[in-house]
């Protein structure tokens, strides 16, 4: 069980970063696309952030599943595997004060599609852009605390 749990953190883990990573890339060209107006704009965003959220927590829940487990593997040391799972337990914090408090205000300022946006828009905006980077830099650091090589067996009884 505890090697599943190592392998599911370090599948979610590394997932939602390249989810992450490929959704912020296409998401700023389907903005930036001068052929898109504000209506497509504004259906494309509540179309996609759904989705992007919905991915964050099913892989974010998976990897609090997985660090629950891999505190128990000796080869990681305690301090590494609780702060890899307090990492985790921080990004899907973030990412629901994301949702909550951020993007569901966002979502009814451009609701219905290609609606003048309000002088609040650019602000939510904004907070919306510094805690997304946040929470993928957490995940990155994350990631990478996780998939480090564990120590051998051996070298653990030593």
């Amino acid at each position: 069980m505890q090697s599943f749990s190592l392998v599911l953190i370090r599948f979610c883990l590394s997932a939602w970063v390249g989810a992450a990573v490929i959704f912020v890339i296409t998401g700023v060209q389907d903005v930036t696309f001068k052929q898109f107006d504000s209506l497509v704009r504004d259906q494309l965003i509540s179309l996609h952030f759904p989705v992007y959220y919905t991915m964050a927590w099913v892989l974010l829940v998976g990897s609090i599943l997985g660090g629950l487990g891999i505190r128990k593997i000796k080869e990681i040391s305690h301090r590494r595997s609780n702060l890899i799972f307090c990492l985790v337990v921080i990004i899907l914090g973030l990412s629901l004060i994301d949702y909550f408090w951020i993007y569901s205000p966002l979502e009814s300022m451009i609701t219905p599609p290609g609606s003048p946006r309000p002088a609040e828009f650019r602000s939510y905006h904004q907070a919306s852009k510094y805690i997304n980077c946040l929470n993928i830099l957490l995940t990155v650091v994350a990631a990478i605390l996780v998939n480090l090589p564990v120590k051998n067996r051996d070298q653990t009884d030593a």
